[in-house]
């Protein structure tokens, strides 16, 4: 026998009397079936209450094929008897907002700009919906937002109908129903109207307000991340604070923020890439002297050096002749760089294995250049130590190739 669903007619009763039906496991948990619930199952995007049957903690709530109730618990329960069961309210609440901004939401691309939700996805924090849009942009964003925002300060009030196949058919609905039989339909009067099976406020204004975030384009479709209710407020709260801190702190007015910032971008971009052009210049320097006249082979050890300049610093001293380089860092990042001059000697692979060993790290390359990512300074040491003796071995005329 299937369940008994009280939440589908009453969203707002959270403490009540359970009565045990059954027990068994449910994904790994010990769970139970109850005679009549309230707590909503997960379903149709829509996630699942929590709360309390008695002592023991309910941690997730699944209904099965057979449209039976489980109530996943944290720890085992008797298999029988009456408890005291409590719903976590602000979680439910919080859902009821998401679920029904979410209708308020969809209604208003489908009337605005005749683009259908595809799906949509109520996450413990942030929803989404997919909707059938090719691109977006804030002026578009301002109108759906405004368009269902009247809705619910409206404070419309929210109907609930139990329908059959036939009779479902003098409602418009949005997207047809999901099931057969017996169908629920949530109608917002002169704006939505859906089959829906989950948890809504009584009235629209109960939503307190929808907001959308940011968007993206998914499979030539638009997803828009959208926050309804009190986690609006508490979004529009730490980004609020974060804004005026920081013009606070560079003596701007609120306004003025993003452009300083925007100019602050441009000069670091610039000075970053100055940097980088006066690096090369000193790396270009620094190899000239390390090879020599005549050119010799070259082993240099760091205590701290980026990668990308250890890279440099040997590329730029095989081409001013040297037979081979060898390059090392501690930090940031422990790494090590070894090349010979392009199909001279043996191949460098021969050195990978034990360099590998020595830095405890991982890496590889070609027959004339190795990268190596060692497990710390120490490691990175060692195998700069090693690659230095053994280098000049393979780098030589006579090698074997």
């Amino acid at each position: 026998m299937s369940s008994e669903r009280l939440d589908y007619d009453d969203a707002y009763t959270t403490q009540f009397t359970a009565r045990i039906a059954g027990a068994g496991q449910r994904a790994g948990r010990p769970a139970i079936e109850l005679e009549r619930t309230y707590f909503y199952p997960e379903s149709g995007g829509q996630l699942a209450d929590r709360g309390m049957v008695g002592e023991w903690r309910v941690a997730d709530v699944q209904s099965d094929d057979h449209g039976r109730v489980w109530h996943l618990l944290e720890s085992e329960a008797p298999g029988e008897g009456e408890f005291a069961a409590r719903i976590d309210w602000a979680r439910r609440f919080d859902h009821m907002q998401q679920h029904t901004g979410q209708h308020i939401l969809s209604a208003a691309f489908e009337r605005l700009l005749n683009a259908p939700t595809l799906s949509s996805t109520l996450g413990a924090e942030k929803s989404v919906i997919e909707v059938a849009l090719g691109e977006a942009d804030w002026p578009m964003v301002e109108r759906i937002e405004e368009a269902a925002n009247s809705v619910v300060w409206e404070d419309r009030e929210i109907l609930r109908h139990w329908e059959n196949d036939e009779s479902v058919k003098r409602f418009h609905l949005r997207k047809p129903p999901a099931v057969t039989g017996r169908i629920r339909i949530v109608e917002i009067p002169d704006w939505d109207v859906s089959a829906c099976g989950g948890t809504h406020t009584r009235r629209t204004g109960e939503v307190g307000v929808i907001k959308v975030l940011r968007w993206e384009r998914v499979r030539g479709n638009v997803r828009f991340e959208f926050l309804c209710g009190a986690r609006a407020l508490r979004d529009h709260a730490w980004r609020n604070q974060a804004l005026i801190e920081a013009a606070k702190r560079r003596t701007l007015g609120d306004r003025e923020l993003i452009a300083h910032l925007e100019r602050a971008a441009e000069e670091r971009d610039a000075l970053k890439k100055r940097l980088r052009e006066l690096m090369a210049a000193v790396i270009e320097s620094e190899a000239k002297e390390a090879v020599g006249s005549p050119p010799r082979g070259v082993a240099s050890w760091f205590a701290e050096r980026p990668r990308e300049e250890l890279r440099l610093l040997v590329n730029r001293c095989l081409e001013g002749g040297a037979p081979y380089a060898v390059a090392a860092a501690g930090a940031p990042e422990a790494a090590l760089v070894v090349a010979r001059a392009k199909g001279a000697g043996a191949d460098l692979k021969r050195l990978l294995p034990a360099l590998l060993e020595a830095a405890r790290g991982k890496g590889g390359g070609s027959p004339d250049t190795l990268q190596i990512s060692a497990a710390d300074a120490a490691s990175a040491r060692t195998a700069f130590d090693l690659a230095a003796r053994e280098i000049a071995k393979l780098a030589a005329p006579n090698s074997e190739s």
